[in-house]
């Protein structure tokens, strides 16, 4: 990425210099949005009760801050959706289409268990890049719901390849493998890669996937399905237990990203006893100044969660295992443009934001933050991810509230 350009967005909200993050940001020619929900700058939510109206929030104001960053809703290449109760998904996904219905962005939407508020119904990221409505190549799957919700199964732009979360369904509009993870993952592993190579990548170009698991328990037998459809290839990976994806039948849901052409240039990262690659994932993978980080957990060397029902210590310790990674790459922590945080809905956060290490207090990348089900062990409290770019760290623009500053 030869333009390291950076521009970080601020709206005035009073969390986001709490716990430093941005509201939008650009990193060359990439404009990225935070988790962003339907609350005003005085903290009151816009539209309770009515998730469409809480949609047409949000857009306005990613629009605003996308805006100021020189980006536009037109340019949005992916949203991820997290919603409180599956049930709202169909008025959700018509709310969006009004406003994408000729963008068809790649398009994620699972069940979380709660966001900050409980009036709160939705929270959403944007990823755009400039130019992407009119050079965009969009693979699409045939399904009538990418018509009705305005996604597509996959955007291409550039060498960049977004895949929607992708699910067992399959084209006659049922699901495969039903109560069957191993078989689900098969099937959606499948699907993602005819949907790579009509984008014309492979498997192999993967850096990025998140899973989405209704049932945990059967985490062992996804990984296995993972470890067959992947062969050598060893993506990042992030797991997390939701409460709901689309439909009941459905188990797992799993977003990807690749970059054409990675398969002969990438780098992938892993911890000193490379337990990461028999589970079938990377701790990182950098291709060119591109760096995606795994979540992160408390996990020690040996397999062992520290720090056991301290969600404060656990939170640094994620961050202390992705500056670790990017180090191993030539990058530092302040060059992470995305950050996401999955807690536990069990778990006590037992520090306030503004308290303790500032991890990003002087670069302030896009973040979101929401309650899940369950993580990987029953000992995880939280588990963050993150995207850095080589060298973002540095002259970074600041536009917004003075107190970006």
């Amino acid at each position: 990425m030869a333009d390291k350009r950076r521009i970080n967005v601020a709206s005035g909200r009073p969390l986001e210099p709490l716990a430093h993050y941005s509201r939008a940001l650009r990193v060359g020619d990439t404009v990225l949005q935070s988790g962003t929900t339907a609350i005003d700058t005085e903290g009151n939510v816009i539209g309770e009760g009515d998730v469409a109206s809480q949609v047409d929030a949000i857009l306005d104001i990613a629009a605003d801050s996308m805006g100021k960053a020189g980006g536009r809703l037109d340019d949005v290449v992916r949203s991820r959706v997290y919603v409180t109760d599956i049930a709202l998904a169909d008025a959700a996904g018509r709310a969006l289409a009004r406003h994408f219905r000729d963008v068809r962005p790649a398009t994620t939407l699972v069940q979380v268990n709660r966001l900050a508020r409980p009036t709160q119904l939705i929270e959403i990221e944007f990823d755009a890049i400039d130019g992407a409505r009119q050079r965009a190549r969009h693979v699409t799957s045939g399904s009538p719901s990418e018509d009705l919700y305005g996604y597509s199964r996959a955007v291409r732009v550039g060498e960049r390849i977004f895949v929607s979360g992708t699910t067992a369904r399959n084209e006659a509009g049922g699901v495969d493998g039903i109560d069957d993870m191993y078989a689900q993952t098969r099937r959606i592993f499948a699907t993602l890669e005819a949907a790579l190579d009509e984008a014309g990548g492979s498997l192999a170009d993967l850096v990025y996937t998140k899973t989405f698991a209704t049932r945990m328990s059967d985490a062992d037998a996804g990984r296995r399905a993972r470890l067959e459809a992947l062969g050598e290839v060893r993506p990042t990976a992030t797991l997390l237990g939701v409460p709901a994806v689309l439909r009941p039948e459905m188990l797992v849901e799993i977003e990807a990203e690749a970059i054409v052409g990675a398969a002969a240039t990438r780098h992938d990262i892993y911890t000193e006893n490379e337990r990461e690659r028999a589970r079938g994932y990377a701790r990182a993978v950098a291709v060119g100044d591109v760096v995606h980080v795994s979540g992160c957990t408390s996990i020690d060397a040996d397999g062992r969660v520290q720090a056991p029902g301290d969600w404060a210590r656990q939170y640094d310790l994620c961050h202390e295992a992705i500056g670790r990674a990017l180090a191993d790459a030539g990058l530092v922590l302040d060059d992470v443009v995305r950050r996401r945080i999955f807690t536990v809905a069990s778990a006590t956060q037992n520090r306030p934001y503004g308290e303790g290490p500032g991890w990003f207090a002087a670069s302030r990348p896009v973040s979101m933050g929401c309650r899940i089900a369950d993580l990987a062990s029953p000992d995880m409290l939280v588990e963050v991810d993150a995207v850095a770019i080589r060298g973002a760290h540095g002259d970074i623009e600041w536009r917004g509230p003075a107190d970006t500053t």
